[in-house]
């Protein structure tokens, strides 16, 4: 069969030149990479925004016997008190569990970002547009550190940057975990590495990228988690890649998988007992079909590895 010439030859050569791929026709290889401890994945429950909703889905997990690496809380640090926040470390803490938690605030709640809130507004993600803001966040960052949170999702390349250079220069803690959210939507592998370069531990892909894509990702910013969802809310396509996990760990090692969102409609809707649990048991199906079809070898990560985010005991005050 004749292979057919392809278009953008320039453009393709130039890529492979710089070491980025120059098509989506490639063969899937293992990346060869674990985490620190070992291990090549965790998994990741998302949207966990209150103590109430974390509290129910910890019972749910232990009743149902399924395994769980950590929370990640999207509505943001702003809205939630020193004692939530306190509260939903603890808990974390005292049953093995990590928590990341979102950096606030974000354009939606902020006085000087009318803009954000118009349909042109909106395409600009949830970066910040004034120094006040900018100040505030790293205010939160230092406040969720004092609480004893080790893991911080940041929505701002540019917060991303200086949180970087704060936790380099001893300001904030060493481990720290610093996550982009999938909101800063890193959707090639260039803005994977430029993430990283920023100081980013893990990285949260867009909703949508195929195993080219990832595993280009994953060679680009080589020493970066990726934090991959598998299933999605409906208000964002609702799709459910249970078949792709095995390939997913493989390509992507280390990485986490984003499991439990696609029983919701939307994040921002409550978690109540009942949707914890349903929650739960989607993510029981879905590592059911990866233990169905994983090769033998792939690990999940070591409880102790920095990027579980295992709270720690606050600083006195």
């Amino acid at each position: 069969m004749e292979v057919i010439p392809r278009s953008a030859s320039r453009g393709r050569a130039a890529l492979v030149e710089l070491g980025y791929p120059a098509g989506d026709d490639v063969p899937l290889r293992a990346s060869g990479r674990t985490f620190s401890g070992g291990g090549h994945f965790g998994v990741e429950i998302p949207a966990i925004n209150t103590f109430r909703q974390l509290k129910a889905t910890i019972a749910a997990l232990q009743d149902q016997g399924v395994y769980c690496t950590r929370f990640d809380e999207t509505h943001g640090s702003f809205l939630l008190s020193n004692a939530e926040i306190g509260d939903m470390l603890a808990i974390c803490r005292e049953n093995g569990y990590g928590l990341v938690v979102g950096l606030g605030p974000r354009p939606e709640y902020d006085v000087k970002a009318t803009f954000y809130r118009t349909p042109f507004g909106l395409e600009m993600g949830r970066q910040i547009n004034n120094n006040d803001a900018f100040a505030h966040c790293i205010d939160e960052a230092f406040r969720l550190c004092d609480l004893g949170c080790r893991g911080i999702t940041v929505y701002d390349v540019g917060v991303l940057k200086v949180l970087g250079e704060l936790r380099a220069g001893g300001k904030l803690p060493r481990d720290l975990v610093l996550k982009t959210s999938s909101h800063c939507m890193a959707t090639n592998p260039a803005i994977a590495k430029i993430f990283a370069d920023c100081g980013a531990d893990a990285i949260t892909t867009a909703h949508d990228l195929g195993l080219p894509v990832l595993q280009a990702m994953r060679a680009a910013a080589p020493e970066a988690a990726l934090d991959i969802p598998t299933d999605v809310y409906l208000s964002k396509g609702g799709f459910i890649r249970w078949f792709e996990l095995s390939e997913l760990v493989q390509i992507a090692a280390p990485m986490f998988l984003k499991m439990g969102a696609s029983v919701q409609n939307h994040p921002y809707d409550s978690v109540k007992p009942e949707a914890a649990a349903e929650r739960v048991s989607r993510v029981r199906v879905g590592l059911e079909y990866f233990v169905a079809n994983a090769p033998e070898g792939l690990k999940p990560i070591p409880a102790t590895d920095r990027l579980v985010c295992r709270p720690v005991l606050p600083t006195a005050a």
